[in-house]
């Protein structure tokens, strides 16, 4: 089951605009909102990681041990 998409609208540089219709004119990617989608992934990917590495650092946890943890977790 996949998630309902919703809309957004932003405004970008044209630069910017002009790089994403480059990804897809070069075919690594289908439409302008797939580069957005991918990259707002990694950016909240990214931002996630960053939390709980805040957090192991606080708990005094190793970033190999908490993902060694994570795993256990995912995996059962």
């Amino acid at each position: 089951m996949s998630e309902e998409l919703k809309p957004v609208q932003a405004r970008i540089p044209e630069s910017v605009d002009e790089e994403l219709n480059a990804l897809v004119e070069s075919g690594m990617y289908a439409s302008r909102s797939e580069v957005i989608r991918e990259a707002l992934r990694k950016l909240l990917a990214e931002n996630r990681r960053e939390s709980l590495r805040e957090l192991a650092e606080r708990a005094g946890v190793g970033e190999e041990e908490m993902l060694e943890e994570l795993d256990d977790v995912r995996h059962g």
